[in-house]
């Protein structure tokens, strides 16, 4: 895997670990040893989300992602750096962002 798709993937990995600790907190517990038992993934999504929101940013400074490290974060945010088709989008292993219109790569 090429640098930015071992970010997504490691991304949604992480976040996958959630959703399955939640699941079997629910089917295993019940009354007050199940809001005790959602306690754990709910400060561990916490925790997550800012550990991974500072990974995001490592990353992408260090140029470990498709948009440019020295681009505005506002910009980072609300743009998508995968390059789009007729038929959709498609992954590219580069994007060559020269202009922007209404937030899509032209």
């Amino acid at each position: 895997l090429q640098k930015p798709e071992r970010v997504t993937v490691s991304v949604e990995c992480c976040y996958q670990n959630v959703g399955i600790a939640t699941s079997a907190a629910v089917t295993m517990f019940k009354g007050s040893e199940l809001a005790l038992a959602l306690g754990v993934p709910l400060y561990y999504g916490i925790v997550e989300a800012v550990i991974l929101g500072l990974y995001c940013v490592v990353a992408w400074k260090i140029g470990w992602t498709k948009a440019p490290a020295d681009e505005n974060i506002c910009v980072v945010v609300t743009t998508s750096y995968e390059a789009k088709s007729d038929s959709g989008y498609e992954v590219v292993d580069e994007v060559d962002k020269t202009s922007t219109q209404e937030g899509e790569i032209v």
